[in-house]
């Protein structure tokens, strides 16, 4: 099951471009993705955070995944599509936030490409933000 969910994954991000995707993630990061995620930490509106904010999930994210943009993008699809407590990149942010919702239950209409051009967004967008000193776990702020 696991292998099969990688490799539809892979074959996802290998199918869509990278161009148009990026630039059309930011709108529906705005319209879906921010009902929940700040796009930036902002320590100020810490009380308000119902999820951990975008640009500290990025820096986390690609750290595991080796700054590879491929292997970014296919996790980052993986946890949307089927969040679990296994394939977190912080444990601290479910503690703090619970376990996400699959995003096709909150947001049937997003389509894989959708979820792809988030997440190229992401990887993009958040190219030089880092972790707070201390590993900044997203639950944590």
């Amino acid at each position: 099951m696991i292998l099969h969910r990688v490799a539809w994954v892979a074959a996802v991000v290998i199918l869509f471009p990278w161009g148009a995707e990026a630039g059309e993630g930011k709108a529906i990061f705005d319209g879906a993705c921010a009902s929940c995620h700040f796009a930036r930490r902002d320590p100020a509106r810490r009380d308000e955070m119902v999820a951990p904010p975008i640009d500290m999930m990025s820096a986390r994210i690609r750290q595991l995944s080796g700054n590879d943009r491929d292997a970014f993008l296919a996790r980052v699809v993986d946890y949307v599509k089927a969040p679990s407590a296994d394939k977190s990149a912080d444990p601290n942010a479910i503690q703090r936030f619970g376990l996400m919702p699959a995003i096709g239950d909150t947001f049937p209409q997003l389509t894989d490409k959708d979820l792809v051009a988030v997440a190229a967004w992401m990887f993009d967008a958040h190219a030089s933000v880092r972790l707070p000193p201390g590993g900044g776990g997203m639950g944590r702020q």
